[in-house]
């Protein structure tokens, strides 16, 4: 085995560890964290479950695929393919959230009561049979056929047809342009909103600052995945364009090396994503600091794991209005009579907004 073999192949092992070990953590730290088990959060986790299938399945067949393996035809279609697959997973995983930070903030009532946990999990599974069918579309008879030898290797059994046509500039770049429309007008829309609430701030000073709170959160939140989508395209555009020229410039060539670097590259997406959402957002911080070192974050006697990120009302449904009936005794004059319950509500309980569950991935 040669020098870059062995250097493709240790880097390729490196990327499903760093992999798996990232997105497991972003899985259990929404699976344990109650605060994070929003409707956003299903598509993150979705996503971040694709990446771990990545660093599991795809990065050591890729590895494989390099030594010439498998030999059955079929076998080495199969493992190619699903690397288009996952790719396919992580691109509609993106545009959900695009569509979802849309609603939430372009329609906010609309979104409290129509796009609930149940509803995001029916769109999950929608974009993952999606991709399903057109990453193994080279599986079901699109591709070159057997190879002399059965030697396995993507270029020899992936047709370059589908992957730039079929694949890459319709279901590739037709989203990444959609993705960049909503946002665009996300920001649009929040710019204006921005500036209506400091003409409000004046008029009504504790009003405005509330729902400047709001925006900015849901701003913030918007930033925070259009950097996942950035890093994404970063990624995975040089394999395309070295794709696209295999198949549009025949004449044109260009060194192994840099095709094995851009593989690696597209692989190596897959172990972005956590440290984003660990960067962006102060509780995926909290949660992967506590399953990490639980003596940094002491939990009292009376209070779980999962209590100290739930204020009582589950996350995936909309915060309903919680009070606590304060008694003050006989002989304190307060402006109302002697033990005269009073309502109040408590500082860590807040009246349901529209996007009171989605304040979450957001960079400080």
């Amino acid at each position: 085995m040669d020098t870059t073999s062995q250097i493709y192949i240790s880097l390729e092992v490196i990327i499903g560890v760093a992999a798996v070990a990232g997105n497991g953590l972003v899985l259990v730290a929404i699976r344990l964290t109650p605060s994070l088990q929003t409707v956003t959060n299903c598509f993150i986790a979705s996503l971040a479950f694709a990446d771990l299938l990545v660093g599991i399945m795809v990065a050591p067949l890729a590895a494989l695929s390099y030594q010439g393996l498998p030999r059955d035809f079929m076998g080495c279609v199969f493992i190619n393919s699903l690397v288009v697959m996952f790719t396919q997973i992580s691109i509609f995983n993106l545009v959900a959230v695009a569509v979802e930070r849309f609603i939430a903030i372009n329609y906010p009532f609309f979104y409290q009561r129509h796009l609930t946990v149940r509803v995001a999990l029916y769109i999950v599974a929608l974009t993952w049979v999606a991709a399903i069918l057109i990453g193994l579309t080279p599986v079901f008879g699109w591709n070159l056929g057997p190879t002399v030898n059965n030697v396995c290797a993507f270029v020899f059994v992936i047709d370059m047809a589908y992957m730039v046509y079929f694949n890459f500039f319709g279901f590739v770049l037709i989203p990444l342009f959609i993705m960049f429309v909503l946002y665009s007008y996300i920001f649009y829309i929040v710019r204006k909103h921005m500036a209506k609430i400091a003409a409000l701030e004046i008029v009504q000073e504790s009003e405005g600052r509330q729902k400047q709170r709001q925006f900015r959160k849901e701003v913030k939140a918007a930033k925070s995945l259009a950097i996942v989508i950035g890093v994404f395209v970063i990624c995975w555009l040089p394999i395309h364009i070295l794709n696209s020229i295999t198949l549009l410039c025949k004449d044109c060539s260009y060194p192994m090396e840099l095709l094995l670097a851009a593989i690696l590259l597209s692989h190596a997406n897959s172990t972005v994503n956590p440290f984003l959402y660990a960067i962006g957002n102060s509780k995926y911080q909290i949660a992967f600091r506590k399953m990490c070192c639980q003596r940094c974050f002491p939990i009292s006697n009376n209070m779980t794991f999962s209590d100290e990120y739930n204020t009582g009302a589950h996350p995936s449904r909309s915060h309903k209005n919680k009070s606590t009936s304060v008694l003050h005794p006989k002989g304190v004059s307060n402006g109302h009579s002697p033990a005269k319950k009073i309502t109040t509500i408590p500082e860590n309980v807040r009246s349901p907004t529209a996007n009171s569950p989605n304040d979450v991935f957001y960079i400080k």
